[in-house]
C-alpha cells in the first residue's frame, strides 16, 4: 500500500537531508548555509567547484536520488550564471530541492522564488573618530562585520585610527568639517573646516590636506555642514576635488535644504544619501529602531545607509543585535558598494 502524505513528506525529507547530502559531501561537494522563502520544504545548497560541469553533476544527482526512491520534478537554472536548483520528489510529492552554487559571497544570498537573490544591502557608517583611542573606538574597530569608518581630521588619533581601520578589514572615509548654520559650533577643526566664504583654492588645500593625513580614504561624508551642504557653489568646488582623487560621496544629510548628493551626481562622482541617524537620541530602545527601520528601507528599495556615532550605547547596541541575529536578511556592506 502506498504511504500516507505525512509519512511521505517524512520519509522524503528524512533521506534527502541525510542520505543524499552524505553522498554529495562525499563526491567532494561542500555544503553551504542559505536561507529560503518556502518553510514548508527541506532546502539544502552546495558549493559547486569550478571544475565540475552542470550536466555530469545533474546526472550523478539524479543517480543519487534513484538509489533512495527519490526523483527529479524539474531543474531551473538560476540567473546571473551561478549554477541550478533540483526539485526533488518522493511518490510524487514535492518534499524538497538541493541548489548548485557557483561563486563567492554565499552569506550575501537568498533562496526567493526559486531563484538566487543578493540580500539588500545595509550600510554602516560610524561618524567622529579620531578625537580618543578607547574603548568604544576599538569596539567599533574590532567588530566582525563591514562597517564604514569616519575620520575627521586633524585630532590626536585621527592618523591612528584610520590605520588601526584598515588593518581590521574596515573602509575608511574623511568625516570633513562643513560650515553649520548655528554658529555655536564646537571649536577645533578651523584649519579643515569648510566655509562658504573661502575661496577656491583654500577649499581645495583643506581637502589635500585632510587627504593627505588619511590617506586610506575612500570617501568623504560631511561633519555637520548644515549650511555648507546648502551652497552649489561650495559644493562643487568640493565634488570637483574629490572626483580629482577618485573618491565618493555621502550626504549625511544634516539639513533638509542639502543640495550636496545632486551636486555630487551632476559632478559625476559616486554618491549616496544617508536614510537614518542611528543615535540622535541615545537611548539603546531608539536606536534599535532605527536600525529597524533601515532594514525595512533596505528591503524596499535594495540598501540602505545607517549613519551612527562612536557612542556606547550605538556600540553596545549594535552588538547586541548581531549576536541576536537581527541582521539575518541583510548582507552588511561598505558605503562604496552603494554610491552610484
Amino acid at each position: 500500500a502506498e504511504p500516507t502524505k505525512s509519512l511521505i513528506y517524512y520519509e522524503g525529507k528524512l533521506m534527502l537531508s541525510n542520505e543524499v547530502k552524505r553522498a554529495l559531501i562525499k563526491k567532494g561537494l561542500t555544503e553551504i548555509a542559505i536561507k529560503s522563502d518556502d518553510k514548508s520544504q527541506i532546502s539544502v545548497a552546495f558549493e559547486v567547484p569550478e571544475k565540475w560541469k552542470d550536466k555530469i553533476l545533474k546526472e550523478f544527482v539524479k543517480s543519487t536520488l534513484a538509489r533512495t526512491g527519490l526523483s527529479i520534478s524539474k531543474i531551473s537554472n538560476f540567473s546571473m550564471n551561478r549554477g541550478f536548483i533540483v526539485y526533488v520528489n518522493y511518490y510524487n510529492e514535492p518534499v524538497g530541492s538541493i541548489s548548485f552554487i557557483r561563486g563567492k559571497g554565499f552569506t550575501d544570498l537568498r533562496l526567493i522564488h526559486g531563484d538566487i537573490k543578493y540580500k539588500p544591502k545595509l550600510i554602516v557608517i560610524i561618524d567622529d573618530f579620531g578625537y580618543s583611542n578607547n574603548d568604544v573606538i576599538k569596539g567599533f574597530l574590532k567588530l566582525n562585520t563591514n562597517v564604514t569608518i569616519s575620520v575627521i581630521p586633524g585630532h590626536r588619533y585621527s592618523r591612528w585610527t584610520a590605520s588601526e581601520a584598515k588593518k581590521n578589514g574596515k573602509e575608511v572615509m574623511i568625516h570633513m568639517p562643513m560650515e553649520p548654520e548655528d554658529e555655536n559650533y564646537a571649536v577645533g577643526e578651523e584649519q579643515y573646516l569648510l566655509k562658504h566664504n573661502l575661496r577656491n583654492y583654500e577649499v581645495e588645500q583643506r581637502i589635500n590636506s585632510a587627504y593627505m593625513e588619511l590617506p586610506e580614504a575612500v570617501g568623504m561624508n560631511n561633519h555637520m555642514g548644515s549650511l555648507a551642504t546648502s551652497d552649489k557653489e561650495l559644493m562643487e568646488i568640493v565634488t570637483k576635488s574629490l572626483k580629482k582623487k577618485g573618491l565618493y560621496f555621502i550626504d549625511s544629510l544634516t539639513s533638509p535644504k542639502s543640495i550636496a548628493y545632486e551636486v555630487a551626481r551632476e559632478a559625476g562622482i559616486p554618491t549616496a544619501v544617508r536614510t537614518v541617524f542611528l543615535d540622535n537620541k541615545r537611548e539603546k530602545t531608539e536606536i534599535r529602531r532605527q536600525f529597524e527601520k533601515a532594514i525595512e528601507v533596505a528591503k524596499r528599495s535594495g540598501n540602505a545607509i545607517a549613519i551612527g556615532h562612536v557612542y556606547p550605547q550605538t556600540l553596545e547596541t549594535f552588538k547586541e543585535m548581531i549576536k541576536q541575529g537581527f541582521f539575518s536578511e541583510v548582507s552588511f556592506s561598505f558605503a562604496s558598494e552603494v554610491v552610484s
